[in-house]
């Protein structure tokens, strides 16, 4: 069989960073990556499993691949995989299903099926697992991003009463800090200016390390290890953001003064039943203090709506925590439930046009919200990581700012993938413009201090 593959990654930041080291590690072994539409031998699937519309997305996108390369070999990997590695099988369209543990070690097994021309009775992944587990070498580029991510912790010791994830992934296992820095030096070494540190549960890294470590001392000893490189953060929960993490935001604009925080509901009755470890009180005391450790910060957060036993009156204390609170953006999620979780089985459902109605609410004020946002910006001047050319408009390319605002400039100023000062100029039709500041200007004043 041709050495040839595709990757199509579903799902999260952690997902789209395995996906990057299943495709290196092939190429290592001399396979030759293609993209979906210009055919392959082998299409690889890195499933996502945290709703049960991910598991249907992710079956819609076996049946889609089959359908377009009948005669290629098909691996479904990744959570949905993972935790229901029959029902793949039981489509009857993927060649090969393999969970999350075998992405180390794809390229010793892809290398058998080619070998074997696509008989997998004839090979033993296990096996392949335990003699190939070093295939794991990070990696050295990001294909088709301008900025990188790099795992730093994966697994989960949480138990959401609607989360999958602690099942898909196992328990919160935390990579060394020299591998995370290694991993990060390479990234820099080939021009990426910002790299985004995911997990599943990052705000918990480095517990189970010997001797024990934080998230705090984990971007530290980034900071200090290298040079001209902006660190981010994914999603944190609300108990995790620590003062020795707002204190290095607040002191260096290397780390991206942005921080996504997770509320899910804004009424105690709900976040006891989604067993989440806070409550609405806790949740305010800890965004009030995140606003104040820096002018201008940016704090998304995620909501869930129509989770079981949803009343109105605890909508509503939802809506008028998230009305008070100095929040730029949301993202909203209508409820899902999700087979083989505790939510899943719980009674006195709401109905879809409840749902409907009240994420359209949720979603109307984050949008007044993130416009307040926006026009605060004019006049500031920002460090902004220049991105892709704007769809529709071959004038302006997309730049992103430590405060996680998207400002576009005109195309030619600075290099994509380069971080350069900016200057917010003007806002319209929901979106902000500005310039590039002039490289001499540019050294001239300090590194694009946030909401100067």
């Amino acid at each position: 069989m041709e050495k040839t593959f595709s990757i199509l990654t579903l799902g999260c930041k952690l997902n789209q960073y395995e996906s990057e080291c299943i495709r290196e590690a092939l190429q290592r072994r001399s396979w030759r990556c293609r993209r979906f539409d210009e055919g392959a031998s082998f299409y690889i699937i890195n499933s996502c499993t945290v709703t049960g519309r991910s598991d249907a997305r992710c079956r819609n996108v076996v049946r889609r691949t089959r359908r377009a390369a009948p005669h290629a070999f098909i691996v479904v990997t990744g959570c949905y995989a993972e935790t229901e590695p029959e029902s793949v099988e039981a489509m009857g369209e993927a060649d090969l299903v393999l969970g999350n543990d075998a992405k180390r070690s794809i390229g010793a097994i892809l290398d058998e099926v080619a070998a074997t021309n696509g008989a997998v009775g004839r090979i033993d992944p296990q096996r392949l697992m335990g003699i190939h587990a070093a295939d794991e070498e990070g990696i050295q580029r990001f294909f088709d991003h301008s900025r990188a991510f790099v795992k730093v912790q994966e697994g989960c010791n949480a138990a959401c009463s609607y989360c999958i994830v602690p099942r898909a992934r196992g328990r919160s296992r935390s990579v060394p800090a020299g591998v995370v820095l290694s991993q990060v030096l390479a990234l820099g070494g080939n021009g990426y200016r910002e790299i985004v540190l995911t997990g599943v549960h990052i705000g918990r890294y480095g517990e189970d390390l010997d001797p024990p470590m934080t998230l705090a001392s984990l971007v530290s000893a980034i900071i200090e290890g290298t040079n001209e490189i902006r660190i981010r953060l994914s999603s944190i929960e609300p108990t995790e953001v620590s003062a020795s993490l707002l204190d290095i935001a607040a002191q260096t604009d290397r780390l991206a003064p942005h921080f996504h925080i997770p509320l899910q509901s804004g009424d105690d009755r709900v976040l006891s039943a989604m067993n989440r470890p806070y409550r609405s009180a806790d949740f305010r005391s800890r965004i009030d203090r995140i606003a104040r450790a820096r002018e201008g910060i940016a704090i998304g957060t995620d909501i869930i709506v129509g989770f079981p036993g949803e009343s109105d009156e605890c909508f509503e204390n939802t809506f008028a925590l998230l009305e008070e609170l100095p929040i730029s953006y949301f993202h909203v999620f209508g409820f899902s439930p999700r087979p083989q979780t505790p939510a899943a089985a719980m009674m006195d459902r709401v109905s879809p046009a409840v749902k409907k109605t009240r994420s359209s609410r949720l979603i109307a004020l984050g949008e007044a919200k993130n416009r307040v946002f926006l026009e605060a910006q004019l006049g500031t001047e920002q460090l902004a990581l220049v991105e892709g050319q704007v769809r529709h408009a071959s004038s302006l390319v997309r730049s992103l700012t430590g405060n996680y605002c998207e400002v576009l400039i005109p195309r030619g100023q600075a290099r994509a993938g380069s971080l350069v000062p900016v200057r917010v100029d003007r806002f319209e039709d929901g979106k902000i413009y500005g310039m590039a500041l002039e490289p001499d200007a540019a050294r001239a004043r300090e590194t694009g201090a946030c909401g100067s």
